[in-house]
């Protein structure tokens, strides 16, 4: 289940959403399971969405419209830049991310609107450096007490990670693509009833690369659109449990391909019950557990089916110490030759101590198990993460972040074998 977390601490700290900055870097935000719940279910707050009035950046209001102005500026070192299992290369880099938010708050209809854009350099190795934008809008429409509607719209371009499995070695320069996405989601409200649907529909273009002997690298093969409809119903079976029951059924479309490799069109559904619960003063989350499947249209390729589940849960240990923990197993999709996507399982677990009201340490580990379709491939991923951020004001945070990531894998056609260190610090401005 995803969330979005929305959090006091983020407008301090840092604000990036997550598709720009795959990599743990200084001027990042921090996630946490959210607190806001239709049941009520918030006599718990975690370390990351506690209010901190003293530190919480305040907006520009213009008549009715909140204008919220931010600006990190950060520097690192990446130990093993192209994620080689040899002859590791590093390179120092400055990250400059402004973004500007524009609020119009009411009771009726809200609207939002936000950009930001993302500049990285290097030192030494300027072929992968990187400019990358986001633009978001959305609207928040009451429709009457029981009834809203939600609509968000989304384009960026975005730069592919070295550690992507999808990178390819040889290429000279990291892979570019764009992203375009919609989605719409009405919620209705009785009593202890609440019934969500959602539509998406999502874009994906991308940019060829070269060889350093100047080949082209095609990436055209991996352009595609996703469209997805979701249904949930959820039912309070008292205010600290409720269950629920999910469906979805998406549609994958890729460009027609000229040449002996098809396009990988498919299309799949979720089938899913779980609950989402408080447990006294103590725990909070949620837990999702059912069916996938994703077949293919051509026959060469192979269906992929399994166990779904998806849950997090935030245990207060103290009201200073908050310990997170998800799990996400889902099918995506891939640009590694001759595979049709991986069914990926993600385990996380992360601890944030307010060790001062202002300074907040977080550390925690990710584990990342790709199983990939049509080929011999297994990876398995590990990443480790270190940050700390003090809060100097309203205006200004600063943070450190270490992070070391690793990579596994076996079969026939193994991926590569490669252990990455990143260490890097910032400071972000926030409002007036």
């Amino acid at each position: 289940m995803r969330r979005a977390a929305s959090l006091a601490l983020l407008g301090s700290c840092a604000f990036a959403a997550p598709v720009l900055a795959q990599q743990s870097d200084a001027t990042d935000g921090l996630g946490s399971v959210e607190s806001e719940n239709p049941f009520g279910r918030d006599r718990n707050v975690s370390v990351l969405e506690r209010r901190r009035p003293a530190y919480t950046p305040e907006p520009i209001r213009i008549g009715t419209i909140e204008l919220m102005p931010r600006l990190a500026i950060g520097a690192g070192y990446d130990d093993n830049l192209y994620a080689q299992p040899d002859d590791r290369i590093g390179d120092a880099y400055l990250r400059i991310r402004p973004r500007i938010s524009l609020v119009r708050p009411s009771p009726n209809l809200k609207l939002s609107l936000d950009g930001e854009l993302d500049l990285l350099r290097y030192a030494g190795r300027t072929s992968e450096n990187a400019t990358q934008y986001a633009v978001n809008a959305g609207a928040r429409y009451t429709i009457s007490k029981s009834d809203t509607l939600d609509l968000s719209l989304r384009n960026g371009r975005y730069s592919q990670e070295r550690v992507s499995p999808d990178s390819p070695d040889q290429a000279t320069r990291p892979i570019r693509f764009t992203l375009s996405e919609g989605t719409a989601t009405y919620t209705h409200v009785f009593n202890r009833l609440r019934v969500r649907g959602v539509l998406n529909v999502e874009s994906r273009d991308y940019a060829d690369s070269v060889t350093p002997g100047g080949a082209a690298i095609d990436q055209d093969f991996r352009d595609h659109t996703t469209y997805t409809g979701t249904a949930i119903g959820e039912y309070a079976l008292s205010p600290s449990i409720a269950l629920f029951v999910a469906g979805s059924l998406n549609r994958r479309d890729y460009r027609e391909r000229i040449g002996p490799v098809p396009a990988r069109d498919s299309s799949g559904f979720e089938l899913a019950g779980g609950a989402s619960f408080e447990l006294g003063r103590k725990a909070r989350g949620a837990l999702r557990l059912g069916y996938l499947r994703q077949d293919y249209k051509p026959a060469e390729f192979e269906d992929v089916s399994g166990f779904l589940v998806r849950g997090e849960l935030a245990y207060f240990l103290t009201p200073l110490v908050t310990i997170t923990g998800t799990i996400d197993r889902g099918i995506r999709e891939t640009g590694v030759n001759g595979a049709t996507g991986y069914l990926a399982t993600n385990m996380t677990l992360r601890a944030d101590y307010e060790l001062l009201r202002n300074l907040i340490l977080s550390m925690g580990g990710e584990l990342e198990k790709r199983d990939f379709n049509n080929i011999d491939r297994r990876d398995d991923r590990w990443t480790w993460r270190a940050s700390g951020s003090y809060l100097m004001s309203k205006r200004m945070a600063l943070r450190l972040d270490l992070q070391r990531r690793t990579q596994s894998s076996w079969g026939a056609t193994p991926g590569r074998r490669f252990a990455d260190d990143r260490i890097s610090v910032g400071v972000t401005f926030s409002g007036l």
